[in-house]
């Protein structure tokens, strides 16, 4: 007959404890995964603020705009600028996120413009902030300097 205590093979107290490691490390995946997520979002957030500002400069630097203030959404956005700034589009890192930001998602950041005479004389300042919806404390702020008139 065989000794019980000579067959080879894992505790219940062994597997347990392999359990709760598996476990462990699995959720800790599941957390960073999500962080990596969530930052991917942000990070796609703030890129498209900061094309969007451009986009907003080039239209005060066009329309020959030399003082004043304004604040707005992009929903009213001409969509035919988006395609320059990869707005709406499919640049390679957007598509591959598979969160290429739509015109129809351009409403919710939000823009501030200000012209004020500059810190350097002869030059306006021209500044112009964008935010993501309620995120109004931290934008993204473009300034420029433009010959006064």
């Amino acid at each position: 007959m065989r000794n019980l205590s000579s067959d080879r093979g894992f505790t219940l107290v062994e597997l347990l404890v392999a359990a709760v490691l598996l476990a462990t490390g699995l959720t800790a995946a599941a957390a960073a995964i999500s962080a990596v997520t969530r930052a991917q979002a942000s990070a796609l957030r703030r890129t498209t603020a900061a094309r969007l500002a451009e986009v907003k400069l080039t239209e005060i630097q066009a329309m020959g705009i030399t003082s004043g203030a304004s604040e707005g959404t992009f929903a009213e956005l001409d969509t035919g600028q988006l395609p320059a700034f990869g707005i709406g589009g499919s640049s390679s890192a957007e598509s591959e996120a598979g969160q290429a930001t739509t015109v129809s998602d351009l409403g919710d950041y939000y823009y501030q413009w200000e012209i004020t005479s500059g810190d350097f004389q002869g030059l306006a300042r021209v500044q112009v902030s964008v935010w993501y919806r309620d995120n109004e404390q931290n934008p993204f702020t473009l300034v420029w300097y433009s010959p006064s008139p």
